[in-house]
C-alpha cells in the first residue's frame, strides 16, 4: 500500500509505542497484536483488516485512523475506513477542506520540505548580510523557506485535534449525564463510533460526539486515536533505534 508534520509523525510513533502507560488504556489483545506487527502504517492497516474480519469493527477503525495518520494520503486506509463505518450504520468521517489541503503531502516529504526550509530561510538571511547586493533575490528565497516551514505548521494544526479524538471499542458505549455508573444513559454510542475527549473523571471521560451531544462515558469502553502518554523507556527506545 502506497502525519503529517515532523512532529506528528515523531508523537504519532513515541506515542504509540507508550500506549501502554496511557490514561485511557487499549485493549490487551490491542496492545498484544500491535506489539507484534510494528507501529508503521501497513502494519497498522493490516491489524485494521485483519479486526474487520474478526468483526471488531472498533478496532479496526482505530487502526485505520492510526495508519492514516502516518500515510494521510492513501486510498486503501480510506476505502476500508469508509467500508467498515459503512457497514456498522455509521456515516463517511468527513474532512475539512483545510485537513484535505494539510494533509497533501506524505509525512517524510513534509519533514524534509521544514529542514529544507529552515536552511533555505537561515542561508539566505546570513548571505543577505554579507551580499547587499543580492537582497531582492535572497529576500524570495527566505520567503520561500518560510513558505515550506508554514506548510509543515499547518499540517501540525490539522493533526491537532486528532491528539484528543478516540474510538468506541465495545459494543455500545452508554453516555451519561455524570461520571458515576448508577444513572442511566442519555444515549448509546454505537461502536467504530469517534468522539471528542474533553475531560476526565476517575474511570470516566467527557466525550463530544460528531453531532455535538456531551456526556460521560466509562474510559475502558474507548481507546484514543493517539495515545497521550509516553513512557520514558519508550522514548529513550525509539532514539536509539
Amino acid at each position: 500500500m502506497s502525519l503529517r508534520a515532523p512532529w506528528g509523525t515523531i508523537l504519532v510513533a513515541l506515542a504509540l509505542l507508550g500506549s501502554s502507560s496511557s490514561h485511557t488504556a487499549q485493549p490487551p489483545a490491542q496492545a498484544q497484536a500491535q506489539a507484534q506487527a510494528g507501529y508503521s502504517a501497513p502494519a497498522l492497516y493490516n491489524l485494521g483488516n485483519a479486526y474487520a474480519r474478526a468483526g471488531k469493527p472498533g478496532l479496526a477503525v482505530l487502526n485505520y485512523e492510526r495508519a492514516r495518520l502516518l500515510e494521510p494520503n492513501d486510498p486503501d486506509i480510506d476505502a476500508n475506513l469508509r467500508h467498515v463505518r459503512e457497514a456498522v450504520g455509521l456515516p463517511p468521517e468527513s474532512r475539512s477542506r483545510f485537513e484535505r489541503m494539510a494533509g497533501i503531502a506524505s509525512p517524510r516529504i513534509l519533514a524534509w520540505a521544514a529542514v529544507l526550509g529552515l536552511l533555505i530561510a537561515g542561508a539566505s538571511m546570513l548571505a543577505r548580510w554579507l551580499y547587499p547586493q543580492h537582497r531582492h533575490k535572497l529576500a524570495a528565497a527566505t520567503l520561500l523557506g518560510i513558505s515550506l516551514v508554514g506548510v509543515t505548521i499547518a499540517n501540525g494544526v490539522a493533526l491537532w485535534p486528532i491528539m484528543h479524538e478516540a474510538v468506541v471499542v465495545t459494543q455500545t458505549a452508554p453516555v451519561r449525564v455524570s461520571p458515576v455508573p448508577i444513572e442511566e444513559p442519555l444515549f448509546v454510542l454505537p461502536e467504530a463510533s469517534i468522539v471528542r475527549v474533553m475531560g476526565e473523571h476517575d474511570a470516566f471521560v467527557l466525550v463530544r460526539t460528531e453531532a455535538g451531544r456531551t456526556g460521560w462515558a466509562q474510559r475502558a469502553n474507548l481507546a484514543p486515536i493517539l495515545p497521550r502518554r509516553v513512557a520514558a523507556d519508550d522514548v529513550s527506545l525509539v532514539i536509539t533505534r
